[in-house]
């Protein structure tokens, strides 16, 4: 999962790549890190041309456009498809509703891309 670190990078990940799925985190926050083996787990089976990547919002406080964290965003061509703010109980069931919200979204779209 790549770290973004700077406003530029984050804007080249989303208009570069078709579908773009970014974590939005702190640190030592126990449901970032819940957030984090979802999306490690996730990144392992999904369609290869995903591009996975994080950003510290401690760090990088400019780039966390978000109400609460841990989020997640998915951009299909540069646009949000999909947003999931905070997590469920484990990185299982997390990642579980996380995959069936996402296809629910690319179903309706028409976008095959395995997720």
């Amino acid at each position: 999962m790549y770290e973004l670190k700077t406003k530029e990078e984050l804007i080249r990940a989303i208009m570069g790549n078709e579908v773009v799925l970014i974590e939005y985190y702190e640190p030592e926050n126990k449901d970032c890190e819940i957030m984090y083996e979802s999306m490690r787990e996730f990144a392992k089976y999904a369609d290869k041309s995903i591009f996975f990547c994080r950003v510290n919002i401690r760090e990088h406080p400019e780039m966390a456009d978000v109400s609460s964290i841990p989020a997640l965003r998915v951009y299909y061509r540069g646009e949000v498809v999909f947003e999931q703010l905070g997590v469920l109980s484990s990185p299982e069931l997390n990642l579980r509703v996380i995959r069936r919200s996402i296809r629910e979204v690319f179903s309706n779209r028409n976008i095959s891309i395995r997720v």
